[in-house]
């Protein structure tokens, strides 16, 4: 009954759009875990541009792991440090062109032309949802301008608006000073909310000229991740009153120094307060001396599951590890 309806409400979408004149500008989308749907910038306009909306996990197959007002994995900002590139430092892979695509059996591509991107790049978005509880994802992008980058690199932009987070702090595990372990960010502390980007140890920080937009590009001074993943929980069945329904939201990258987390809380409750069960969970991937002509690449993935404990993270960690087969950081030597 619950899928019959989720395809009536599916076939009633596609209709409505193609009433509106933008037919094929948004696909279904189905995995061995998900069904929804994948929407270019015009078909999704009103949600915040291109990415997942609905995306659902079909283990509560009537419920939208992302906000039904906002967008899933969704290529949000490009930004470069600079004061001459201000303007189009924040939204513009919302505004330019793309185009949305079915690879084959549940793999699915967003596609950027350079020729309509304001930062006259190429990027290229590959979703495949063909292995259970896992959606695997692989980045492309080539610049072909030079003089857009004038402090040395170019830092790209993924946002997710989560529809029902137990909480909203990511955890990962690294640095808060001197102390090595599992870091909690996005806590409340004296009523100030934690937001903003986590970079990895080792990062340097990214230099910026003095009036360029610094929104995305400035990291926490102390809090710092080691390993390339963060993860946060959801409520399955989108009742925070149950307990027995707790899903993992795992992010993992295939880079290390060049990725950063992000984690924000933007909407707002009934009461006008930061609604703490909506944030945004996102990350950034960073090209240090972008060459034109040249390609760009990194590999992520994103595992929905019934969570299990700080055990079950490890033990996806070290399957991402074995099959990207990248010389990542080693799980540490627990007491």
């Amino acid at each position: 009954m619950k899928r019959a309806l989720y395809n009536s409400v599916i076939i009633l979408y596609l209709l409505l759009q193609c009433n509106e004149g933008i037919c094929q500008k948004a696909i279904e989308v189905r995995g061995k875990s998900f069904s929804g749907m994948l929407h270019d910038n015009i078909s999704n306009a009103k949600r915040q541009g291109s990415g997942f909306n609905p995306l659902i996990f079909n283990l509560y197959d009537t419920a939208n792991l992302f906000r039904n007002d906002g967008v899933g994995i969704n290529f949000e900002h490009i930004f470069n440090g600079a004061k001459a590139q201000h303007a189009i430092s924040m939204f513009t892979p919302r505004q330019d062109t793309c185009s949305v695509n079915q690879l084959g059996d549940y793999r699915y591509e967003l596609k950027w032309p350079s020729h309509n991107s304001q930062w006259d790049m190429e990027a290229r978005m590959i979703y495949d949802l063909s292995s259970k509880e896992q959606i695997d994802m692989e980045f492309t992008c080539t610049p072909q301008k030079v003089n857009l980058y004038s402090q040395g690199f170019i830092a790209m932009m993924w946002a997710s608006y989560m529809n029902k987070a137990v909480s909203r702090e990511i955890t990962f595990w690294g640095k808060e000073g001197e102390r090595e372990g599992w870091i909690v960010f996005g806590r409340d502390k004296n009523h100030n909310k934690e937001v903003g980007t986590v970079a990895h140890v080792d990062a340097m920080n990214l230099p910026f000229e003095k009036g360029a937009q610094t929104l995305n590009l400035i990291t926490h001074p102390t809090k710092k991740f080691i390993t390339p993943f963060y993860y946060g929980l959801l409520d399955g069945d989108l009742d925070l009153k149950t307990k027995d329904d707790r899903l993992l939201y795992l992010v993992l990258f295939d880079h290390t120094k060049s990725i950063r987390f992000a984690m924000w809380n933007f909407i707002r409750n009934e009461f006008n307060q930061p609604d703490t069960h909506s944030p945004a969970w996102d990350w950034q991937y960073i090209v240090k001396n972008p060459k034109p002509g040249k390609k760009y690449q990194y590999r992520s993935r994103v595992v929905v599951t019934k969570f299990k404990g700080e055990q079950q993270i490890w033990d996806e960690y070290a399957r991402w590890t074995t099959e990207v087969n990248k010389d990542l950081p080693p799980p540490p030597k627990m007491k």
